[in-house]
């Protein structure tokens, strides 16, 4: 395994790393220096306590980290619902389509079937004004 020799706070380190990992590790050791480097130091900090603050400091990143990762997934969650009600929603809504279509549908019938009785009623008044005259013709004469 190759081995990657850097310089922190002074200090020789020697770090052992897979080939596919050496783009990731460089960043890491750059943005652990950058971090270091937030803490400048003046002579008046030894550096285990700047190591424990850029620590502390990376433990706050990854607290705050976590928190928006839980919020995302109660996120997704709540997406989830919804998703589940608009699903419900929408086979209610194509129910719904399918019984106008239905009312639709018998109107448009008993709309034929009113106006097939009402012609039929009309014959028949007619053939009764017929059989009236007939009635008041025989009766006349």
């Amino acid at each position: 395994m190759p081995i990657l020799k850097i310089e922190i706070l002074g200090s020789q380190i020697e770090i052992q790393y897979e080939e596919k990992e050496i783009n990731k590790l460089r960043i890491l050791i750059k943005n652990f220096k950058d971090r270091i480097n937030q803490l400048s130091n003046n002579g008046k900090i030894t550096n285990n306590k700047i190591l424990i603050l850029t620590a502390l400091k990376a433990e706050d990143e990854i607290l705050e980290i976590k928190s928006l990762n839980d919020k995302n997934k109660i996120d997704l969650l709540k997406i989830d619902e919804q998703k589940i009600i608009i699903e419900k929603l929408n086979h209610e809504v194509i129910l719904l389509k399918d019984e106008i279509y239905q009312l639709n549908f018998a109107k448009s019938s008993n709309s034929k079937n009113e106006s097939i009785a009402i012609e039929k009623i009309n014959k028949l008044q007619k053939k009764l004004e017929i059989i009236l005259k007939k009635i008041i013709n025989q009766i006349d004469s």
